[in-house]
């Protein structure tokens, strides 16, 4: 499968059956996009419920190009709502990070959907315009939350007598089920507990050696 963006991708690294119903996505040429898409982990969107070759094509993000004139000068003068459409953003956490022992991760998706499916990762600069109001991200369309995503430590709880040391995997899973009651549909969309940590096979292996 090509998307003009990698040669392949795994089934779990796509997000099928996406839809639009308009002001969100738009073809290269300006074309507004309504209808039934589907979403890549590294944040790219292609037109089609399924990928179809030959028939799919790339979209970006809306921008409304067409304005009335009686509307220009007013639009010139009024303080006007810039929005963007949040990206999929991937976070690879550096040296200080597993130092530390944790990451911070955002999360966002359009407010009243309770599909994981809908559910985007994105970086903090993108969190931070979400929490500007008025601009940045429109937050009456999107929630957002960050949380704690810890990276080092035991795989698993560890109890010695009065003493617990926290365990990665189980760490991780308590926190994604106490969002999920408030950012509903993240147990599903995180599944994979030990991932970014020491412990994923992905995962530098300095830093296995370092903090494992």
């Amino acid at each position: 499968m090509s998307t003009g963006n990698r040669l392949y991708y795994p089934k779990t690294h796509i997000v099928n059956n996406l839809y639009t119903s308009g002001k969100e996505w738009m073809y290269e040429d300006g074309t507004e996009y309504m209808g039934y898409y589907h979403r890549y982990i590294d944040g790219i969107r292609m037109s089609g419920a399924v990928f179809e070759k030959g028939y799919s094509k790339k979209l970006i993000p809306y921008k409304d190009y067409v304005r009335q004139p009686d509307t220009i000068v007013y639009d010139g003068l009024k303080a006007r709502k810039e929005y963007f459409t949040p990206l999929q953003s991937y976070p690879i956490p550096n040296e200080d990070d597993y130092a530390e022992g944790k990451i911070l991760r955002y999360f966002i998706k359009r407010r009243n959907y309770s599909t994981y499916q809908d559910i985007v990762e994105i970086n903090k600069p993108q969190y931070r315009a979400w929490q500007k109001r008025r601009s940045g991200i429109d937050e009456t369309l999107y929630d957002a939350i960050s949380l704690d995503w810890k990276l080092t430590g035991p795989l698993h709880d560890e109890v010695d007598g009065l003493n617990t040391t926290y365990g990665v995997y189980d760490t991780n899973f308590r926190v994604v089920k106490l969002w999920d009651t408030k950012f509903s549909g993240l147990l599903n969309f995180l599944t994979d507990y030990t991932e970014l940590s020491i412990y994923s096979p992905y995962v530098d292996k300095k830093y296995k050696e370092l903090f494992g």
